[in-house]
């Protein structure tokens, strides 16, 4: 007896060691993604399938598979191949129900709207580093979150530590993360909720990092994190209603995990900041997600409103931090004479804002003592342990008028780091072999432990 067409094995020839396409009477053999593997898909398990001048989407309840239009032998392949399965699928006992279901998601997939929320935060990204190369580190005094600050009542630090970014590689990295994360939960979700779930992962990412540090965090990663936890929620619990070109395969969600996973292990990682932001972007993705996805169904009025009011406050913030940011040299006295009182304040912090001071040639006596005071302070808290934070002491007497006492903070530092050639030609500057105005170059990397990785960052700064 014959067997039905649609119970009939189907051959689709793939190049080289990819094999081929094979379908048979419940289901398709196809590559898997990895190395020369096979996956099985049941044919009640598609959800989507999509074609496009380079490659072919299968969209499937547990990932989305994703093959080149050059990996097939005949040009026609990807087409002919989803005729094919929109036949077999048809056959199947629920398969008018599930060719409607899939009818749905291709209209959603017509209209993927505008990505505001995720364009829109990496232009301001973009501008907010161009303020840094023009303002310099007045910024990250101004703008960087610690917990202890933002309790003495900097609340904008919540806002602006994710905008500000502590060098260029820094920022590159993680407007790639959102421009490629961000319109996987904007297209499904729309703006309103997809700016919903960056306030929370932004709120989660500085409150975990308030609680597990006292180290300045910079960075938008604490928001590409969430949309990471977003992304995840979608991709587990509303597969079979997104686009297969809108999902990412989920090998490739475990390797992002794992890999992040990983970086939170470097030191100037600010590890507490990303795992408060995924798990904030995912729980905001549970509460706001719904079958009716799509940026043509508008969220609800509450949602909209808490949308509004997050980027009010965002506004309000970095419009505070400019105007604090406007009186450069006024803010730094204010801010050292507070890190002085601030018993959470660190030893990087407290010298960072010393080195301001005591290099900016416009300081005057109560500005040099307030810079004698944090670096006093940065000292004894680090334990005279640190060669770059002997330094600034050294650069704040020598300022003041004292050489002997910057000699002998000097010979602290070379004593700690022989081998450095900065804190040699310190010496000779302070001994009148170099002019006073004639600092030598500073690589803050070269400070840094042995087994920690050169980095631009600041000392002291999380990313």
């Amino acid at each position: 007896m014959d067997l039905p067409a649609s119970a009939e094995p189907l051959i689709f020839p793939l190049r080289g060691r990819d094999g081929a396409i094979r379908l048979d009477a419940g289901g398709l053999h196809h590559p898997s993604g990895a190395r020369r593997g096979v996956a099985y898909t049941p044919y009640a398990d598609l959800t989507h399938l999509a074609t496009s001048t380079r490659a072919l989407w299968l969209g499937a309840r547990r990932s989305v598979y994703v093959l080149g239009r050059s990996q097939f032998e005949d040009e026609s392949g990807p087409e002919n191949l989803v005729r094919a399965l929109l036949e077999r699928i048809a056959a199947q006992p629920e398969g008018s129900r599930q060719l409607a279901r899939m009818a749905e998601v291709e209209e959603l997939a017509r209209h993927p709207g505008t990505l505001y929320a995720t364009r829109g935060l990496a232009v301001v990204c973009t501008l907010v580093y161009a303020l840094q190369i023009l303002l310099g580190e007045h910024l990250h005094l101004v703008g960087s979150f610690t917990g202890g600050l933002f309790l003495d009542g900097d609340w904008w630090r919540a806002v602006t530590a994710n905008l500000l970014h502590g060098f260029l590689l820094h920022l590159v990295l993680n407007l790639l993360g959102l421009l490629a994360l961000g319109p996987m939960v904007e297209r499904p979700l729309g703006t309103a909720r997809t700016v919903s779930v960056m306030a929370v992962s932004a709120a989660g990412a500085m409150l975990a990092s308030g609680v597990a540090s006292t180290i300045p965090v910079v960075g938008v990663s604490g928001i590409v994190f969430g949309l990471l936890g977003a992304v995840l929620w979608l991709e587990f619990r509303y597969a079979e209603a997104l686009p297969a070109w809108w999902r990412v395969p989920r090998r490739g969600l475990y390797w992002m995990l794992g890999i992040s996973a990983l970086l939170t292990l470097v030191p100037i990682i600010a590890g507490a900041a990303h795992v408060g932001g995924l798990l904030g972007g995912l729980a905001a993705a549970a509460l706001l997600t719904h079958r009716s996805l799509g940026q043509r169904r508008p969220s609800p009025p509450a949602v909209r409103a808490f949308a509004s009011a997050s980027l009010a406050v965002a506004a309000v913030a970095v419009g505070t931090a400019a105007w604090l940011a406007a009186n450069p040299a006024e803010y730094v006295v204010r801010h050292a004479e507070r890190l002085l009182q601030l018993e959470s304040t660190t030893a990087d912090e407290l010298n960072n804002v010393a080195w301001i001071l005591a290099v900016d040639p416009d300081a005057d006596d109560r500005v040099l003592e307030l810079a004698l005071g944090l670096a006093e302070r940065a000292v004894a808290e680090s334990g005279r342990s640190e060669a770059h934070i002997l330094d600034t002491l050294a650069e704040v007497h020598f300022q003041r008028g004292d050489p002997e006492a910057a000699l002998a903070a000097i010979d602290e530092a070379i004593a700690l780091k022989p081998d450095r050639d900065y804190y040699h030609e310190q010496k000779r500057r302070f001994l009148g072999e170099r002019e006073p105005e004639d600092r030598p170059f500073y690589d803050p990397r070269e400070d840094a432990p042995a087994e920690e990785p050169e980095t631009p960052a600041e000392p002291g700064l999380r990313i």
